[in-house]
């Protein structure tokens, strides 16, 4: 019985353990990175074909635009140095910076996109 508890807790070291965790962080970095990529174009790109563009927008809304245009950037700069291999650093300096990388850039990414989202659904249709 104690030799199976030992077993599990070593067991639980291990998956925990940080060189596991920043592999597992640089993984999710990079899905979440894709992620970040491939939304805005999906989104946007049928409606720039038809001829929306920002500059459409009146007033300040275009201005709330371009400023969601930049978090969610500025996110998907941090979730993409998040996905990125271990090169230059110990693993345990790498997993203090891509712990709060992907956790500041997921909700960096997502705010300016929901912010971007928001906006174009709040803009007069194209051609209207």
């Amino acid at each position: 019985m104690g030799d199976q508890v030992e077993q599990q807790s070593q067991m639980v070291t291990t998956v925990d353990s940080v060189p596991v965790e920043v592999q597992r962080i640089m993984r999710t970095g990079t899905i979440w990175t894709a992620a970040g990529m491939l939304a805005p174009v999906l989104g946007l790109g049928p409606l720039v074909a038809a001829g929306w563009r920002p500059a459409d927008l009146s007033g300040g809304v275009e201005l709330v635009f371009w400023i969601g245009t930049l978090v969610a950037t500025a996110g998907l700069g941090l979730l993409m140095w998040a996905g990125c291999p271990v090169m230059a650093y110990t693993v345990d300096q790498a997993y203090t910076q891509k712990k709060h990388s992907i956790r500041i850039g997921i909700c960096s990414n997502l705010a300016g996109m929901a912010l971007v989202g928001l906006v174009v659904l709040l803009s007069p249709a194209v051609g209207g």
